[in-house]
């Protein structure tokens, strides 16, 4: 897997976090990884799915072989907002290898923010069909969500954004989500807070400070923007912005 997708949210805003978290598992099964939910439905797919739920920091774990089959049951989990979750696909067969991980947890011991993340594989930086079926992905699972953060990365899953190891804070940026831009990457969510601050949506396209807002990309011959840069370096040459209250994100022209 060369693609890593992940949204903070802080569990004190408006409306339900549970809601949020059956959004974006509800998301990668039917968009992310519904080829594999299909090879897995199919005879002799090759793929074999496991989804399970801890419903606080010292409980035991709960499982969900088959989600095909148990998806209710971990739905109706996720919307009681556990501690954390995780649905992965694995080759059926042979040493397992993982070919697709979603997964939320708290971030801090209070509870009081949390993350979610899905990896999966795209077949090259400039594959126009994987590459925006990724974007679409980030659109259906923060729709209606109001997160602290988000963002798409090429081959680098870690925790800490490229600002965030630059100006070499931790878990403080994650409170001043809404008030300070936390990273940039090939896609960079912004919530709406901070996008009203740097005069809202048509003022950033003016200006193409940040990027600029866009309709979800559509398959048309040019990528959903083409990943650059090194592990610990820039992410891209065109940072791409979404507003949680009106989505917007910046690809690249070519």
């Amino acid at each position: 897997m060369n693609v890593c997708v992940e949204a903070s949210f802080d569990a004190a805003v408006p409306g339900s976090p549970g809601a949020s978290l059956v959004r974006w598992f509800r998301a990668a099964r039917t968009g992310l990884y519904r080829g594999l939910v299909e090879a897995e439905a199919g005879s002799g797919g090759g793929v074999v799915s496991e989804a399970q739920i801890v419903p606080d920091i010292d409980d035991l774990v709960r499982r969900f072989p088959r989600i095909g089959r148990t998806w209710p049951q971990f739905e109706e989990e996720l919307a009681a907002f556990p501690w954390g979750a995780q649905l992965v696909f694995l080759t059926e067969g042979g040493e397992p290898e993982v070919l697709g991980r979603a997964c939320s947890y708290h971030v801090l011991s209070d509870g009081s923010i949390w993350r979610a993340s899905a990896l999966a594989s795209v077949n090259s930086p400039d594959d126009v069909a994987s590459c925006t079926a990724v974007v679409h992905f980030l659109y259906a699972a923060l729709d209606g969500s109001s997160p602290l953060f988000g963002h798409i990365e090429w081959d680098d899953f870690d925790e800490l954004t490229n600002l965030d190891v630059v100006l070499r804070r931790k878990r403080r940026s994650l409170r001043e989500g809404r008030r300070f831009l936390r990273g940039y990457a090939w896609v960079t969510v912004c919530p709406a807070e901070l996008a009203a601050r740097l005069g809202g949506a048509a003022l950033l396209d003016v200006q193409a400070a940040v990027g600029t807002p866009a309709k979800p990309p559509q398959p048309c011959g040019r990528s959903a923007g083409r990943p650059q840069g090194t592990r610990r370096g820039p992410a891209t040459r065109h940072p791409a912005v979404k507003t949680a209250a009106r989505p917007a994100i910046r690809h690249s022209q070519g």
